[in-house]
């Protein structure tokens, strides 16, 4: 299946096999999965977890910084 993924302000088209996380998405991508967040790309965003399947909608990759 194809995504359409939004991280920052570049748009990438992802293919993947269907079924897959968006952990299975943060590796095709190279990113850490301690630096982002996954979300859908809708008006109303909301959380899709590393273990949770790729919902047939646009996703946004939030990324995170942290520190001390």
């Amino acid at each position: 299946m194809k995504w359409r993924v939004t991280i920052d302000d570049e748009v990438k088209d992802v293919e993947l096999p269907k079924g897959s996380t968006s952990n299975d998405l943060v590796r095709h991508l190279d990113l850490h999965p301690d630096g982002l967040l996954v979300v859908t790309d809708e008006e109303t965003m909301k959380p899709v977890p590393l273990v949770s399947k790729l919902p047939d909608k646009p996703l946004r990759i939030i990324l995170v910084a942290s520190g001390g």
